[in-house]
C-alpha cells in the first residue's frame, strides 16, 4: 500500500506551477491561464477568506458555472486549510439550502445568478461573480469576488494538513436527502496519482472537462491534470458540435464521460468518420455501465483511442478499471483493482467468494473516505473494519462496503452484476436490472433504459421498463416488447414499457434513476 507524505491537494498546484509556470493549465472558452496564474489568484482568494474570518476546516461553499472561477475557488479555499463544497447549479433553491445547513457552510462564492432567494443565517458573506445585481435580501452580505481578492496580501504559504478535509461531495443517493461524503486531502491526492498511473498521463495531456466538479469523477480528472501539470479544457455545453469543436480545436488527448455522453456522441459518427480524432489517446466511462451496444459504436468511431472501462463510488474515489486490452470482456467487466487498492468479493457470512459465485465488493485502500457529514449511523454501516485484518488492526483499518453486488471469474476480472437491494425476483428467477437494460438497449428503436422492479401479487415483481427512442426511430412500447420475447428468456421481458421523449438527469448528468422509480415502480 502506498505511503503518501505530507501531501495536499495545493501541494499539487504549487509543484506544477514551480516546474512549468508558463504551461496552460486551465482553458475556458477564449480564456486561457497559467499554472502560475493558478497560484497566483489562489492565494490572492485565500488571503480574502481569511480576511473575512474563514478559520481552519471551516466549509464554503462553491455554487458557480464550471469556469476558470470555480477552479481558482478550490485551490483558494484548501490554500486556505478550509473545505470547498461544490453546489451543482442544477439543483433547487431546497437543495442548495439543504446541503449548504447540513454542511454548516460559512461563506459562500456564488455566480449572482444561482444565489438562492433567502440568505442563509450562517452565511458571513458571500463573493459574487457576474454581472447580475444580487437579491435586495443579500445585499448586505454580497462582495464582488473580484474585489475581494484584490484586497489582501496574497496568501503562498501552505497550511492544510493532509489529514485536514480537503472536500464534501454530496451524492443523491437511492433515498432520502442528499449525504456529503468527507474527503481528506491524502484521498483526493491518492486518487490522482493512482488515475495518472493507469492511463499514463503526461504534462502534454490535454483532458475535456465535461463531467461537473461536483462529481468525483469529474473532480478527480481536473486533479490529475493538476498533478501532472496538463490542461484542462472546460466544457459546459453538452451539444454534440460544441463537444465536437472543442475535441479539435484543442486537440484533446483524454476524455471521461458517463454512459448518456457517449450515446450522444453517437450523433457525430459520420464526422468522425470523415475527420478521426488522430489526438484521442483516451476515453474513460464511468457512473454506470455502458451498454453493450452503445460500446461496440463507440469502438467503430474510435478506432484508434483506447477505452478504459472504470467502476467506482464517491466513498472510495475509484476502486477498478478494465485495461483498453481486456475490452472484449464486455461491458459488465469492471475489471480489476486499481493500483495500491485491495478489492475483494464477500459473501454475506464474510468470506471471499469463489469464481462465478456473487458477493458484495469491498474496497480497502488509500482512497477510502472518512465517512458521511454528520450521519455516524449511516458511516457505520458502509464504513465497516476489516474482514480479513487481524483483530488488533481491525479498528484503525476501516474498508467501504459498496452495496453492489459483482462476481469474478478465474483469471479475477470482475463483473458487475447489480446493486444489493435493487436486483428483481420475479417467477422465482433473479433478474439483473443491468442486464434487462442491454437487452433493451441492443433493440434497433431503444437509446437509453431504465429498468425496475414493481411488486405483483402473483409474480413477485414485474419488470418495468423506461425507454427513450433513438431519434430516427418511432418504434412502439409493442414493438419493442417483441424485440425482448424474441431475444431473452420470458421471464425477462418487461411487463411494463413507458416510452419518454428524454430522460430525467441528476445534477452529474447520470439518468435520474430515484425519480423514474417513484413515477413507474412505487406508484
Amino acid at each position: 500500500m502506498m505511503s503518501l507524505p505530507e501531501f495536499t491537494l495545493d501541494h499539487l498546484l504549487r509543484n506544477s506551477a514551480e516546474r512549468n509556470p508558463a504551461t496552460i493549465a486551465v482553458i475556458d472558452g477564449d480564456r486561457s491561464f497559467t499554472y502560475e496564474q493558478l497560484d497566483a489568484e489562489a492565494g490572492k482568494l485565500a488571503a480574502a477568506l481569511l480576511a473575512n474570518g474563514v478559520k481552519r476546516g471551516d466549509r464554503v461553499g462553491v455554487l458557480v458555472e464550471k469556469s476558470w472561477e470555480s477552479v481558482v475557488s478550490m485551490f483558494g479555499i484548501n490554500r486556505a486549510a478550509a473545505t470547498f463544497v461544490n453546489l451543482s447549479p442544477l439543483l433547487k433553491a431546497d437543495q442548495i439550502t439543504h446541503i449548504m445547513n447540513n454542511c454548516q457552510v460559512s461563506l459562500l462564492i456564488a455566480d449572482t445568478g444561482l444565489l438562492p432567494d433567502e440568505p442563509l443565517p450562517r452565511v458571513r458573506a458571500v463573493f459574487a461573480h457576474g454581472n447580475k445585481t444580487p437579491d435586495v435580501q443579500w445585499a448586505d452580505s454580497v462582495k464582488p469576488l473580484a474585489d475581494a481578492m484584490s484586497a489582501a496580501t496574497p496568501v503562498m504559504q501552505l497550511s492544510a494538513k493532509s489529514s485536514d478535509l480537503a472536500t464534501i461531495i454530496y451524492t443523491s443517493g437511492s433515498t432520502g436527502r442528499p449525504k456529503g461524503i468527507m474527503l481528506t486531502h491524502t484521498n483526493a491526492v491518492a486518487g490522482a496519482q493512482i488515475v495518472n498511473t493507469y492511463l499514463e498521463n503526461t504534462a502534454d495531456d490535454r483532458v475535456l472537462c465535461v463531467l461537473p466538479f461536483n462529481f468525483d469523477a469529474g473532480l478527480n480528472q481536473l486533479l490529475t491534470m493538476i498533478r501532472i501539470g496538463g490542461t484542462s479544457v472546460l466544457q459546459r455545453s453538452l451539444l454534440p458540435g460544441d463537444i465536437l469543436k472543442n475535441l479539435r480545436d484543442h486537440a484533446i488527448t483524454g476524455l471521461a464521460g458517463v454512459p448518456p455522453l457517449w450515446a450522444v456522441l453517437q450523433q457525430l459518427k459520420r464526422s468522425l468518420e470523415r475527420e478521426p480524432l488522430t489526438e484521442l489517446r483516451y476515453v474513460t466511462n464511468t457512473g454506470g455501465m455502458i451498454p453493450g451496444t452503445h460500446l461496440d459504436r463507440l469502438k467503430e468511431m474510435l478506432p484508434h483511442t483506447k477505452i478504459f472501462l472504470m467502476y467506482g463510488l464517491t466513498e472510495a474515489f475509484r476502486s477498478t478499471y478494465l485495461p483498453p486490452d481486456q475490452i472484449h470482456r464486455g461491458p459488465s467487466c469492471i475489471g480489476k483493482a486499481i493500483p495500491d487498492t485491495d478489492i475483494w468479493v464477500v459473501t454475506p457470512d464474510g468470506r471471499e467468494t469463489a469464481p462465478g459465485e456473487v458477493g458484495e465488493l469491498v474496497h480497502r485502500g488509500p482512497t477510502v473516505a472518512l465517512g458521511y457529514w454528520g450521519d455516524e449511523e449511516k458511516t457505520s454501516s458502509v464504513y465497516r473494519p476489516n474482514p480479513f485484518a487481524p483483530k488488533e488492526t481491525l479498528d484503525r483499518d476501516l474498508v467501504v462496503y459498496s452495496g453492489d453486488l459483482v462476481t469474478r471469474d478465474e483469471d479475477g476480472y470482475m463483473y458487475f452484476v447489480g446493486r444489493r437491494d435493487e436486483q428483481i425476483k420475479t417467477e422465482g428467477y433473479r433478474v439483473s436490472p443491468q442486464e434487462v437494460e442491454d437487452l433493451l438497449c441492443s433493440s434497433p428503436d431503444v437509446h437509453e433504459a431504465a429498468v425496475f422492479g414493481k411488486k405483483d401479487p402473483v409474480l413477485g415483481h414485474k419488470i418495468v421498463a423506461v425507454v427513450t427512442l433513438d431519434g430516427s426511430k418511432d418504434g412502439t412500447a409493442e414493438q419493442i416488447k417483441h424485440f425482448c420475447v424474441e431475444k431473452a428468456p420470458h421471464y425477462m421481458v418487461p411487463r411494463e414499457i413507458h416510452i419518454l421523449q428524454e430522460m430525467p438527469r441528476t445534477s452529474s448528468g447520470k439518468m435520474d434513476r430515484s425519480t423514474l422509480k417513484r413515477e413507474y415502480a412505487e406508484g
